[in-house]
């Protein structure tokens, strides 16, 4: 059977960038160096392309392991209402200790911004994601904009600011997760992150919360209602700080919802997640 079909074009193809590398960090007990590496959805066709606002993911794994791929499938979504998505890989605790995954996420913002026409970017619409650990760490990038100790490493002619951060479930006091631990979250997870024996000060440092200023960049901060490994008084501690601080921030609580579940990444969610996006 022969056809003639008519086909409307109803959205650009993409393509899927892999193993960019985007930082260079010390490996192996600090002897030997590595590269830092993300995953981009792309335009396929990019030459003479209008730039794209950009969505860097980060992935979770309570600090310990990071897949930069895993959440690629859902990120497709965002991708395909226009976005160029970045999912980025960090030095996890078995590598190094806090600061150097949030300097790593930092030095992948960075980079984005200094690459942005070979990827069709517009670096003044940089927004950042992530989920438990990874919103650890997307927090901390919206609330230490300008903070000199933690912008370390490659593309420092750029500065790593972001439009605004999306934090799903991740732990923004991390002082108080310290102390509440549970047989899901051991003490030596906490331990791995920030060092054996630490002090309550060094636990602040790593809590997004005790960065916010009135400067702070907008937030939505998604936690679900049963969460059994971060309560959800973090979220609500840390929507209270934004608030606080006059930060524009969206809470979103999940009814019924535990730590990862499906139900954040149904369209529902994601129609929310963009109109929060295009409203900044």
């Amino acid at each position: 059977m022969q056809e003639t079909l008519q086909i409307e074009r109803k959205h650009e193809v993409l393509s899927l960038v892999t193993n960019v590398a985007f930082s260079n960090v010390p490996s192996w007990y600090g002897s030997t160096r590595r590269d830092l590496c993300m995953d981009l959805l792309v335009p396929k066709f990019r030459e003479s392309h209008a730039p794209c606002p950009c969505i860097v993911w980060v992935c979770g794994g309570a600090y310990m392991v990071v897949d930069r791929s895993v959440w690629i499938p859902e990120m497709l979504y965002f991708a395909r209402a226009g976005y160029v998505v970045a999912s980025i890989e960090y030095r996890t605790s078995n590598e190094a200790r806090f600061p150097a995954p949030l300097i790593d996420a930092k030095a992948a913002v960075r980079y984005l911004k200094a690459h942005a026409g070979e990827y069709c970017i517009d670096p003044e619409r940089v927004y950042i994601m992530g989920e438990s650990a990874g919103g650890t760490l997307a927090s901390l990038v919206g609330t230490t904009a300008g903070r000199p100790e933690f912008e370390q490493g490659d593309w420092l002619d750029q500065d790593s600011s972001v439009r605004a951060v999306v934090d799903f479930y991740g732990p923004s006091l991390i002082e108080e997760t310290s102390c509440n631990t549970n047989d899901d979250v051991p003490y030596w997870t906490m331990e791995a992150f920030l060092g054996p024996r630490f002090t309550p000060e060094q636990a602040k440092r790593a809590s997004a919360a005790a960065y916010v200023t009135p400067a702070s960049p907008p937030f939505m901060i998604l936690h679900g209602q049963a969460d059994p490994l971060i309560p959800l008084a973090q979220s609500e501690h840390f929507y209270e700080a934004l608030k606080k601080n006059g930060v524009d921030v969206e809470f979103l609580i999940l009814e019924s919802a535990g730590h990862g579940d499906d139900r954040f990444y149904q369209d529902a969610i994601k129609d929310r997640i963009l109109d929060f996006l295009k409203r900044h």
